[in-house]
């Protein structure tokens, strides 16, 4: 193996007949000055913890607990970060705003926000939170008691209204589910004419769904029951509720959380407002120096793709194959079927900022050695066939190009002293780990960004069991970066 001598420090080079026992490219120079460099930001806290920056705290959270979602992070993170930065207003901003918690907690601490979100289930639930604050509670209590009289077994139908599979969705319901939520859905659309009622039984219905299915969320795909016959699946579901059971559970759990709602809709709150667009073409659109406070997190560089996680949800929402492939590939490029968005960055950003902003994006991309030596090595194993994917040295390019530009547009957006925090995981490919902590704080320190902290949780992330089986168990930092405007 060939080594060399830079500023005293060894570093070791890449072996291309290295075992997987060998030192690690991540093992070199350029890892190493860069931890240097951030090392004494890189602190563990009790402020975060993996159940508030995940989804799991909301889940004993009235109306936020009725769906399955399992992306985003939790209310109690937001009201911290706000609390602990002892400002009383201001205005709030999440670039990825899921199914909107940062938006409703900063509200629920004084502070204006918005939001982007593109998945349009994010909206449907930003919708019928909205609904189900705003209507008379008595009023929702008496659709509802009329909703549990109804048999759904035997209620009519109208094809116009039936549920419109995806490819990847059919048979994801046992006949007689199906035939009660066409039914379900049929009654929404045909008796139902409050406005607001209707999008909270939307809101239901769509909740429903995983419980009456024989598919469960699981990362990068729904993971189906043996029973539906879908492949070698040997996995078998712990419920699969009929339609009545599911709905009467429901319903029961939205009566008993209605008194909470109530309390909450009377209060006096700012404005929080969520808009379902492209991030990439919304943030070049909006005024400079906007928001006090950005908190977010982006889709991680983990092959999760959220269009077939959601797929049953984005079905229900009428989302047909071509939506969902243009879906797919405008979110942030992160699975490995993302083309990436290159040539289309670099012309809307030379002509709305010309070619100085542009360089100035692209040199925080391309002048990341680091970033540099990774993208190299996993284009050797691509080359080689020892990525389980080719995709993902495609993935991983795609998602880094575009994170400078997204940095940027915080930047910008950001007024100056204003505070940025970022939940992201750091990831492992081919046995390597990628510190994406690091790098995305070198891309903020490249552009106008100085990084406060890098807050690491106490529990670490895990391997996939490939991963573990062939190139053993790594711990991976789960992160909050903070970041402020200079």
């Amino acid at each position: 193996m060939g080594n060399r001598n830079t500023n005293n420090q060894q570093t070791v080079l890449f072996d291309v007949n290295a075992n997987k026992n060998s030192k690690k490219l991540l093992d070199n120079l350029s890892t190493s000055q860069l931890y240097e460099k951030y090392k004494s930001v890189i602190n563990s806290t009790t402020l975060f913890k993996r159940s508030n920056v995940s989804f799991q705290a909301n889940k004993k959270l009235p109306f936020y607990r009725w769906f399955s979602y399992k992306e985003g992070f939790s209310f109690d993170m937001v009201s911290k970060i706000l609390s602990s930065l002892n400002i009383e207003s201001g205005y709030v901003f999440d670039p990825f705003a899921g199914s909107g918690t940062t938006l409703f907690a900063a509200r629920d601490s004084g502070f204006r926000s918005f939001g982007i979100e593109i998945m349009p289930i994010g909206m449907e639930i930003y919708h019928a939170r909205v609904a189900i604050e705003k209507i008379d509670k008595n009023v929702l209590r008496k659709y509802i008691e009329k909703l549990k009289e109804i048999n759904f077994e035997k209620a009519p139908i109208d094809k116009n209204f039936n549920f419109t599979h995806l490819r990847i969705t059919r048979g994801a319901f046992p006949e007689d589910n199906e035939r009660c939520l066409n039914a379900f859905r049929t009654y929404l659309n045909t008796e139902i004419r409050d406005p607001e009622i209707k999008t909270i039984f939307n809101f239901i219905g769509m909740c429903l769904l995983e419980k009456i299915s024989y598919t469960s969320k699981d990362g990068q795909f729904l993971r189906w029951d043996k029973t539906a016959g879908k492949g070698r699946s040997n996995y078998i579901k712990s419920d699969i509720f009929t339609f009545d059971a599911a709905l009467n559970r429901l319903l029961k759990e939205i009566m008993n959380d209605l008194s909470g709602l109530n309390m909450y809709s009377q209060q006096k709150k700012p404005e929080a407002k969520l808009q379902n667009s492209n991030t990439f073409e919304t943030l070049p659109k909006m005024p400079n120096d906007m928001f006090d406070v950005i908190i977010s997190s982006p889709p991680y560089c983990n092959r999760y793709d959220y269009t077939r996680t959601y797929a049953l949800e984005l079905a229900y929402l009428g989302i047909d194959e071509v939506a969902l492939k243009n879906l797919r590939q405008n979110m942030l490029s992160s699975t490995v079927e993302s083309k990436g968005r290159v040539k289309e960055l670099e012309f809307m950003y030379s002509k709305k900022y010309g070619t100085h902003e542009l360089s100035k994006i692209e040199n925080a991309f391309y002048s990341n050695t680091l970033l540099s030596e990774i993208l190299k090595k996993l284009e050797f194993y691509k080359n080689n066939k020892q990525l389980n994917n080719p995709g993902i040295y495609r993935m991983v390019f795609n998602y880094f190009y575009e994170h400078a530009f997204i940095i940027y547009e915080m930047q910008r957006i950001l007024k100056k002293g204003g505070h940025i925090y970022y939940v992201n995981d750091n990831v492992r490919y081919a046995g390597e780990e990628i510190p994406v902590d690091l790098i995305l704080s070198e891309f903020a320190e490249n552009l106008g960004l100085k990084t406060s902290d890098i807050f690491v949780l106490s529990e670490k992330k895990g391997n996939s069991s490939q991963q573990m089986a062939r190139h053993g168990k790594v711990d991976l930092r789960k992160c909050v970066y903070h970041w402020v405007k200079i």
